[in-house]
C-alpha cells in the first residue's frame, strides 16, 4: 500500500464530477480534507473560517461552483453570485497563513467572445453569467492574495469530459443517453470546442502539487489542444461503437462562439507533459460507460 505524503490538501467540490476524480487520484498519496455540504457550507464565512482554523491545510484545491444553470436570467445571476463568487470570496478571506499553494478552477468561459486560441494575457469578454462571475472571482482572488503574499494558480481548463460527466453538458448528455438507450436531441454546429479528459486534469494537478514550491501567482490555461467542431462528435462516436445512435439535430437559435485555449504557457513551465488525443479519450470514456 502506498504511504501518504504529509501534505494535507483541502478540496472543495469533491463530490462533483471533477472533484470525484481528483479525490480518487490523490487519496492514497496525500491527506485529503473533503467535507460535504452538510459539514461545510461555503456560503457561510464563519463555517469556512472554523473549518480552516481547525484543519490548517497545506494546500487547497477550489472546485466548488455552480454548473447547474437556471433558465431565467435573474435566477441564474443570483445562482452564480451565491455559488461561484461568494463561495470563492469566503474561502479566500479565510485561508490559513501556512497554506503553501491554492489552486483555483476558473473556466475557459471567462474568455468569452474574443479571438482564439485564448491566451492568459488577453482581455476577456464573458458571454454567460457563469463566465462573468468566474472572472469576478479571479479579480477578487488575485487582488486579495497578492496583498497577502499567498502562492496561487488560477486554472482555466478546457472543457473537461470523462466518466461521470454532468448529464446537462454536451458530452455528458450524449454518453448518458446512449448508455440508457434513449433518443436525444442536440444542437451541434460549426463552433470549435477544446476538450480535455479528466485524467489529464489530474495529471496536471499532480505536477503542480509536486512543484508547489514554485512561485506561480498567475492564470494558467490547461489544454490538450484537442480542437473539434462539435457537429462531428456524434459521427465520431458512431464510428467507434460501430452502430447508429438515435439523436435529433436541432438548430441553435443564439450565436455560438468558439472556445479553445492555447497551452503554450503550461508547456513552457512543464515541457514533458503529454495528453491523450480526443479519440483516445472518447474510447476510454465509452469503455467506462460500458458502451464500447
Amino acid at each position: 500500500m502506498m504511504s501518504k505524503n504529509k501534505l494535507k490538501i483541502f478540496i472543495t467540490g469533491s463530490k462533483g464530477f471533477v472533484g470525484t476524480h481528483i479525490k480518487n487520484t490523490f487519496q492514497k498519496k496525500y491527506q485529503l480534507l473533503t467535507p460535504n455540504k452538510k459539514i461545510l457550507n461555503l456560503n457561510n464565512s464563519l463555517q469556512v473560517k472554523k473549518f480552516i482554523d481547525e484543519n490548517r491545510p497545506d494546500m487547497i484545491i477550489h472546485l466548488a461552483t455552480s454548473t447547474k444553470f437556471k433558465k431565467k436570467k435573474l435566477n441564474e445571476k443570483k445562482n452564480q453570485i451565491n455559488n461561484t463568487f461568494n463561495t470563492t470570496k469566503n474561502l479566500v478571506k479565510n485561508i490559513n497563513p501556512e497554506c503553501k499553494l491554492i489552486i483555483f478552477f476558473g473556466s475557459i468561459e471567462e474568455y468569452g467572445d474574443i479571438k482564439c486560441p485564448f491566451r492568459e494575457k488577453q482581455k476577456v469578454k464573458p458571454v454567460r453569467y457563469y463566465g462573468q462571475y468566474k472572472y469576478e472571482s479571479y479579480l477578487y482572488t488575485s487582488s486579495f492574495l497578492k496583498k497577502k503574499n499567498f502562492n496561487y494558480i488560477w486554472l482555466r481548463p478546457s472543457l473537461i469530459y470523462g466518466f461521470g460527466d454532468n448529464k446537462e453538458r454536451f458530452l455528458g448528455h450524449i454518453f448518458n443517453s446512449i448508455k440508457q438507450n434513449k433518443n436525444f436531441s442536440i444542437m451541434p454546429g460549426n463552433q470549435i470546442r477544446d476538450y480535455i479528459h479528466v485524467d489529464d486534469i489530474c495529471k496536471v494537478l499532480s505536477v503542480l502539487i509536486l512543484n508547489y514550491k514554485k512561485k506561480y501567482n498567475c492564470i494558467l490555461n490547461i489544454s490538450a489542444q484537442n480542437y473539434v467542431k462539435i457537429k462531428y462528435i456524434p459521427e465520431m462516436i458512431e464510428r467507434l461503437i460501430q452502430r447508429k445512435i438515435n439523436y435529433v439535430l436541432k438548430k441553435e437559435k443564439k450565436k455560438e462562439i468558439d472556445l479553445f485555449n492555447s497551452n503554450k504557457k503550461l508547456l513552457n513551465l512543464f515541457p514533458n507533459l503529454k495528453f491523450m488525443s480526443f479519440k483516445k479519450g472518447l474510447i476510454k470514456t465509452l469503455k467506462n460507460y460500458s458502451i464500447l
